[in-house]
């Protein structure tokens, strides 16, 4: 006689049986003496919270936001996350939404898609409406946050279990084109700004990789740069071209900083020049750029001029293929060959009916 196939969620412990399993974002979790009285009191406590009856057993955590907003992000970046600047921005949202004060505990599926929907209705600093990626990007954090909670056991169930994510616009990139590069460097209100914004368009540097670029990665004599991998730890060796050596060249080193591009701060390097940038944008009367746009020009001439995907790939130290393959509309070397096949294909097939008939 075979055995009876329990739901999931249930398992043997010992001599025991556990019951360990989410429903309706509700956390599960009792200890029974039998299989059946695992499956009873799991079907029992599924109708309570289909009834809005179910008060759940757990630990009341103490801990606010504010404080574990804190802690997760002194954690990010002590563990050295890629992300963990940008974190603050979206950490410092969240907080003024719920309230720093505010028990982590107490915090709600349907607190969290309030939070989510009216952010699509929030304009930016730059007085346009958040686009769905940044909506995303911000619910990924508050996710991420509630992940680590239940992680370290300060709260048993998570909120966002269930929240989806809204759908991105995968719209063509933006690019600028030569003459667009020129009226923006002219239009840079400041020497570094614009040794910044020609540097990235001459290699495809990320905003964060050019600001913090040391000396002690610039190779000049055998004209390459080495950037450290934020996940890895491991470095990435990217060739210069003439102009990119040159204005390597052109900037003093400090000996009060290790820095290419130091800021206000002595010793340090910048970390942002948002509102400079967008100035010179304004003033170059350009539309839907910001920095990143700097390196999707990169990679989009140097395919338009004929370098290999595969290329452009290591280049840009893309992780998978997909994200090169953006850039691949630009291409026409490609399908151009691919259609001379064809057609040298059917140009033999017809010669061979000809030779036939």
């Amino acid at each position: 006689m075979s055995k009876k196939k329990l739901p999931p969620g249930i398992a043997p412990r010992g001599n025991r049986w556990r019951i360990d399993t989410f429903f309706k974002g509700v956390r599960i979790r009792e200890t029974c003496a039998t299989p059946e009285m695992a499956e009873t009191n799991l079907r029992k406590i599924q109708t309570l919270i289909d009834e809005d009856r179910y008060l759940e057993k757990k630990r009341v955590s103490k801990d606010t936001l504010g404080q574990f907003a804190d802690r997760y992000s002194q954690w990010c970046q002590d563990i050295g996350q890629k992300a963990a600047k940008s974190k603050e921005s979206h950490l410092e949202s969240i907080k003024a939404q719920f309230g720093s004060g505010t028990l982590l505990s107490s915090i709600t599926r349907a607190d969290i898609e309030k939070y989510q929907a009216e952010l699509m209705n929030k304009e930016s600093r730059r007085k346009l409406p958040f686009k769905p990626a940044t909506v995303n990007r911000r619910m990924a954090c508050l996710r991420h946050l509630f992940s680590k909670a239940v992680e370290w056991k300060v709260i048993q169930s998570h909120p966002c279990h269930g929240v989806k994510q809204f759908k991105e616009n995968n719209r063509r990139l933006r690019y600028l084109t030569a003459e667009e590069c020129s009226i923006l460097l002219d239009a840079s209100p400041t020497p570094d700004l614009k040794q910044m914004i020609e540097l990235a368009l001459h290699t495809g540097l990320r905003k964060s990789e050019v600001f913090r670029l040391k000396w002690e990665h610039v190779n000049l004599r055998q004209e390459y740069l080495e950037i450290l991998d934020q996940k890895n730890g491991e470095y990435s060796t990217i060739p210069l071209d003439k102009r990119a050596v040159e204005i390597l060249r052109s900037i003093p080193r400090r000996f009060d900083s290790p820095y290419v591009f130091t800021g206000k701060i002595k010793g340090q390097p910048y970390w942002d020049l948002k509102r400079q940038f967008e100035e010179a944008v304004k003033a170059a009367k350009l539309e839907d750029v910001t920095f990143h746009t700097l390196r999707h020009t990169a990679a989009s001439h140097m395919v338009m001029s004929g370098v290999p995907l595969a290329t452009v790939k290591e280049i840009l130290r893309h992780k998978d293929f997909e994200m090169t393959l953006r850039y691949a509309h630009l291409s026409s070397e490609h399908t151009r060959a691919a259609m001379n096949a064809l057609g040298a294909s059917l140009a033999v097939t017809s010669k061979d009916k000809t030779k036939t008939a």
